[in-house]
């Protein structure tokens, strides 16, 4: 279009130097001036003209397109191959109030004080994704690669022994966190079998919990909440078989575990599969399947929590189970020449349910949890040459969320969760699980309830939107508990947190 733009402007030149001519012409000549010879130049000058018109307008069918189909993308025009590109930012301010400092039973060895500071608040970027995904060579080869532009999220804990004063890092949820750098979510590809079967290799989402199933963008609250993060399976690497029809949807996956953030940093399990090497897998094997009914409504609908005014009711049941075994001396992190109980095996085994009602203006999503883990082989690394191992027996964690919302206006919408959480490990009141760094995280056999209330401004649907929620613990939320990037620290009691966050997707 751009040549043709120039070879118009050449011709509008040379028209109003040939006028000039034919005005001379005509002076000179009359009308007599037009031979045959001339008629044929102007024919031949106009056909060629047409030929390069013709020839354009047929290249626009087989070139490449590209636009903004609800994102960025660039296709041919025989839709063999597609690229979509997005991402995600999420700004926040997060206010943290401790209503007092946990500090660990005074019959411990070694006592923990956490988090010292009673207020404490600022802004990050939680959530910057970056990424791709679409079809090659056909629709049904898919694919997708996501990275998170990753923070240093470790939180410090002050250990208070024999006098002196330490600092022992506490783990965030996400391994391998490093402030800055990316960090690897979703690799992975898509082969569809058939109308209804498909299969997927790489790193995903394991098919378990329905909260982190949602992406984040598609939340209600500013984050997910605690017993998602804990007792949920997060990203795995491995197979899975998914099965689609108008109604019911089925998913097995053969993988390496999920992400043990059951207890925090104490790893009664095991596993910490996303991104990590062959070699440094923990698993000997892990089973995970999901199955989901849609008794109305569309699979599309499902993919968020809210239910906007106007829009189709529909309503979902799932539930999911997990099964897995690992040995953890045979990969990582645990640091060379790591002694104790490190060399038995875990087993752990988890299911989850959960129903979502949308009613078109309103919506009402419930999940419960169960974790039983056989914790053989229990751990808490302390630094790259320290490791507290020992056995926790027999592991329990029971949790459950209540998340209703409604619209108050067409953009405004309010919502409320409720979460409970309770862990017990049967050997937590053992000398050597007390005398440990271990014991910190284990011995509490005490309940967590918290309840976060707010407001979501639609201001371009989920593409540009404003969160804002408050939330209150109505006990201590004990260190196996705590998530501080998400604003929850541990505490001895009375602890609220404010958090608001602004939006863009794009």
């Amino acid at each position: 279009m751009d040549d043709m733009a120039r070879r118009l402007e050449a011709l509008e030149r040379r028209n109003a130097e040939l006028q000039s001519q034919v005005t001379e012409l005509r002076a000179q000549t009359g009308e007599q001036w037009l031979t045959e010879e001339r008629a044929a130049e102007v024919r031949s000058l106009v056909q060629d003209i047409l030929a390069d018109s013709a020839t354009r307008t047929s290249l626009q069918s087989t070139s490449a397109t590209a636009g903004w189909d609800n994102g960025f993308f660039i296709a041919s025009a025989d839709n063999r191959f597609r690229l979509n590109v997005g991402g995600l930012i999420q700004a926040r301010f997060v206010w943290s109030a401790l209503g007092s400092t946990y500090v660990a039973p005074s019959r411990l060895t070694n006592p923990v004080r956490f988090d010292t500071v009673q207020n404490q608040y600022g802004f990050d970027v939680q959530n910057v994704e970056l990424w791709g995904s679409g079809h090659i060579l056909s629709p049904d080869i898919q694919y997708m690669v996501k990275a998170l532009v990753s923070q240093n999220q470790d939180v410090g804990v002050q250990m208070v022994g024999n006098g002196a004063n330490q600092t022992s890092p506490q783990p965030s949820l996400v391994s391998g966190s490093n402030s800055g750098n990316f960090q690897l979510l979703d690799a992975w590809v898509r082969l569809n079998l058939t109308d209804e079967w498909s299969f997927r290799m790489g790193q995903f989402r394991a098919p378990y919990g329905r909260e982190f199933l949602v992406l984040e963008q598609y939340q209600m609250a500013v984050d997910r909440s605690l017993v998602s993060l804990h007792y949920g399976m997060g990203y795995t690497q491995g197979i899975e078989l998914e099965y689609l029809s108008n109604e019911a949807r089925w998913r097995i996956s053969l993988n390496d575990g999920g992400t043990d953030n059951i207890v925090a940093p104490a790893q009664v399990v095991g596993s910490q599969p996303l991104n990590s090497p062959w070699d440094a897998q923990t698993v000997s094997f892990g089973v995970t399947t999901r199955f989901d009914w849609k008794g109305e409504g569309s699979w599309s609908q499902f993919d968020q929590f809210t239910s906007p005014e106007g829009t189709e009711q529909g309503w979902l049941v799932g539930i999911a189970m997990n099964a897995q075994s690992t040995k953890p001396e045979t990969g990582s992190p645990i640091p060379p020449g790591a002694t104790g109980e490190i060399s038995h095996s875990n087993t752990w085994l988890g299911v989850t349910a959960d129903a979502t009602l949308q009613f078109g203006g309103a919506s009402l999503f419930a999940s419960v949890y169960y974790n039983y883990v056989t914790s053989n082989a229990a751990y808490f690394v302390q630094n790259v040459s320290g490791t507290t191992s020992s056995n926790a027996g027999n592991v329990n964690a029971l949790g459950f969320v209540v998340q209703p919302s409604v619209y108050l206006a067409p953009k405004w919408e309010a919502f409320s969760r409720y979460e409970y959480m309770h862990t017990t490990a049967s050997q937590s009141g053992n000398a050597p699980i007390i005398d440990s760094l271990l014991g910190n995280y284990l011995f509490q056999q005490r309940h967590m309830s918290l309840l976060t209330t707010g407001f979501n401004y639609y201001i371009d649907g989920q593409d540009l939107k404003f969160t804002t929620d408050f939330g209150v613990a109505f006990n201590p939320v004990y260190p196996s508990y705590a998530a501080p990037e998400t604003g929850w620290r541990a505490s001895g009691g009375d602890e609220f947190v404010l958090r608001a966050q602004l939006q863009l997707m794009f």
